[in-house]
């Protein structure tokens, strides 16, 4: 049995809309291309199929339609149950990153937790530090450690054995 070009038609047009709302469920946008690529596929063939100037409306009614329905969906689906689960709650405006190491570390002394290669944790007074080997050189994990500088809110650290 032989499907008819007003089949594939609405399949193409159906199947565009369902990958294109599948696309917020799947991640890496293969559907959403897929589904775009459907649309497209079905103004072509809307185009080929219908007479003049229903050829045009069609197409013409894909591209309007899609556009309200992709603006209805950007403004209400958030409020949907599916849609408050998957979006995030709060914007991050009032984010605030770890409060720059006091300036009293410089000097001091302490242990490397991890390997620094150049980068990783030291341990001074109790406390773990994410702290930079000075000069990208490498320390061992357990090595003595010193701080001697500290640059755009990062303790940069040096050997202590080799200071």
């Amino acid at each position: 049995m032989e499907m008819s070009l007003w089949t594939w038609y609405v399949g193409l047009l159906a199947g565009g809309l369902l990958l294109v709302i599948a696309e917020v469920f799947i991640p890496g946008g293969i559907a959403g291309v897929f589904g775009a690529a459907a649309l497209l596929g079905a103004m072509g063939l809307g185009l080929a199929i219908f007479p003049p100037p229903w050829n045009f409306i069609s197409a013409l009614g894909i591209i309007v339609f899609g556009g309200i329905f992709l603006l209805l969906w950007i403004q209400f689906f958030p409020r949907t149950r599916a849609g408050r689960r998957i979006a995030l709650r709060q914007d991050g405006a009032d984010y605030k990153s770890t409060a720059a190491p006091a300036s009293s570390l410089r000097g001091a002394s302490g242990e490397a937790i991890t390997a620094l290669r150049p980068a990783g944790i030291v341990l001074i007074d109790g406390k773990r530090y994410d702290v930079l080997a000075d000069g990208g050189e490498w320390i061992a994990a357990g090595a003595a450690i010193c701080v001697h500088d500290i640059r755009n809110g990062r303790l940069i650290v040096s050997d202590a054995t080799s200071s």
